[in-house]
């Protein structure tokens, strides 16, 4: 159906107006002139919308360049001098394209670790890659991939590294007087598949690798004042053994001696915790 337009539909109007209005004017009266239309203002325009602001390049990271040239001097002893082109990262296995990384405006990557990792199977290659949240300030993460390019398994704790074993260690922070972070310790074991983890309850840390079969480490120990809300660790030497084909032991030296706090995991005595290891897929 058709509608009429503005002007027809304005004289059609008028006529009628007129029809009705005649009766009181005398035969012949000059009609008065139709008023103009009055002109109609545009509306004003929507404010143009913000335009989103694009993250922080990747190149303004304080560990980027500095990480870059560290990737450069690994893939030159890899052999794969021009596995890097620009956003992207390409390990070769046998030939082919193996592990392919390619970075984004939300993170970037960098191979930070060529590992030759002795396994129940023989010897196997495993490249640590450290992921970076750009305009974030957080400490990065670690993810650890075959020749295939298959991911093995991540963390975002500190790591030491001996043979096929990794001690991560996990500390968080505190943002409050009064609050008491956890503190704790899993070693993960490569050797056999699955790979199995050994999770520490006790509130200590790794620090290094003494040999294959110990590590040296210590407590955090919360202790309160008498009277306030402060907080302090007292720390204690502790060393992490293994005792068995599917076992580790960690033994704090000795007991600590300020007054300690009431929370979870932190026994007045000294540790003396023995862990089995679980199967765990990363």
């Amino acid at each position: 159906m058709s509608y009429p337009s503005k002007s027809v539909t304005l004289a059609l109007s008028l006529a009628v107006l007129g029809a009705l209005s005649g009766c009181d004017k005398p035969p012949g009266a000059a009609k008065p002139p139709a008023e103009a239309a009055k002109p109609v203002a545009p509306a004003p325009a929507s404010p143009p919308a913000e335009a989103a602001q694009p993250p922080p390049p990747a190149s303004s990271h304080p560990d980027f360049l500095e990480g870059r040239k560290d990737e450069a001097e690994l893939l030159k002893a890899l052999g794969q001098p021009n596995a890097r082109q620009g956003q992207t990262l390409t390990l070769l296995h046998n030939g082919k394209p193996g592990l392919v990384l390619t970075d984004d405006e939300e993170q970037f990557h960098l191979l930070s670790e060529v590992i030759q990792v002795p396994t129940a199977s023989g010897v196997q290659t495993v490249y640590r890659v450290t992921y970076h949240l750009i305009g974030q300030v957080d400490e990065p993460g670690s993810i650890f991939y075959d020749e295939r390019g298959a991911a093995i398994e991540s963390h975002d704790g500190f790591g030491l590294r001996r043979g096929a074993v990794f001690a991560v260690g996990y500390q968080e922070q505190t943002y409050s007087v009064g609050d008491v972070g956890r503190v704790s310790t899993q070693l993960r074991d490569w050797w056999t598949k699955p790979h199995r983890k050994f999770d520490f309850k006790a509130r200590c840390l790794p620090e290094a690798w003494v040999s294959d079969t110990e590590i040296k480490g210590y407590c955090l120990r919360p202790t309160g004042q008498e009277g306030t809300e402060a907080v302090t660790d007292e720390q204690t030497d502790a060393v992490f053994m293994r005792v068995g084909p599917n076992a580790w032991r960690l033994r704090e030296l000795q007991a600590p001696k300020g007054k300690l706090m009431d929370v979870e995991n932190n026994p007045p005595t000294a540790y003396d915790e023995t862990v089995r290891g679980v199967p765990y897929s990363g």
